[in-house]
C-alpha cells in the first residue's frame, strides 16, 4: 500500500500545481526518476529554467485558463457547473478520512483531481498502518473502494482530452500516466 499512496501523492502535486524547481529537481533524481520514467513519463529538456516556464504555460493552458481550460473538477465534468453533490461528498469524505485540507493551496476546490488523488494516498497510508486482521483495516478498506469509485472514476473524460491538449511531452505524460494508473487500480 505504500507505493501505491506514494504514487497517488505524485500524481495529485503533478495535477495540484505546475512544475516548480524543487519538483523538478526531485523528479529528475533517483529515484523518483528511474521510477517516474519507468511508469511512462517523459522529463523534460536539460535546461531547468526554460523547462519550468514551458511546463507553467502548459500547465496553465490545461487547466488554469483564463479560456479554453480543461478544469480539473470532478462537478464540472459530472453537472456541467462548479460545486454541487461532489463538493458535499468530499466534504463528508474528508471528514471521515481525517484528512487535513490545510496543507493545500487555499483556492484549491475540494473536487480537484489533484486533491482527490491526495487524499486517496492519504486513506491508502493509513490502510497500510493496520494490521489486515483488524475492524479498523476493514473500515479503512471500504472506505479506500467507495472514495475511489464516488471520486476518482469520473476523471477518464479529462484525461482523454488533456492528454490530446498537452503541449510538452513531460504533462502529456503524466495526464496519460495518471489515466493508466487509475484504470489499473480498478482492476484491484
Amino acid at each position: 500500500e505504500v507505493e501505491r499512496s506514494s504514487t497517488y501523492h505524485l500524481l495529485a502535486r503533478l495535477w495540484l500545481s505546475e512544475v516548480d524547481r524543487n519538483l523538478l529537481d526531485h523528479l529528475t533524481s533517483p529515484p523518483l526518476r528511474d521510477a517516474f520514467t519507468a511508469a511512462g513519463g517523459v522529463l523534460p529538456p536539460a535546461d531547468a529554467d526554460e523547462a519550468i516556464e514551458q511546463l507553467a504555460v502548459d500547465y496553465c493552458q490545461l487547466f488554469v485558463g483564463p479560456k479554453n481550460h480543461l478544469p480539473p473538477f470532478q462537478s464540472v465534468w459530472q453537472t456541467g457547473q462548479l460545486s454541487g453533490k461532489p463538493i458535499d461528498s468530499m466534504r463528508q469524505l474528508i471528514d471521515i478520512s481525517g484528512y487535513d485540507v490545510s496543507n493545500t493551496p487555499s483556492s484549491t476546490m475540494l473536487d480537484h483531481l489533484g486533491l482527490q488523488l491526495d487524499i486517496m494516498g492519504h486513506i491508502l497510508a493509513q490502510l497500510s498502518l493496520s494490521s489486515s486482521e483488524t475492524n479498523q483495516w476493514t473500515e479503512i478498506s471500504h472506505l479506500a473502494n467507495h472514495f475511489f469509485a464516488t471520486h476518482l472514476q469520473w476523471s477518464t473524460e479529462l484525461v482523454a482530452a488533456a492528454s490530446k491538449r498537452a503541449t510538452t511531452e513531460f504533462y502529456r505524460s503524466a495526464i496519460l500516466m495518471t489515466g493508466d494508473f487509475l484504470a489499473s487500480e480498478v482492476l484491484e
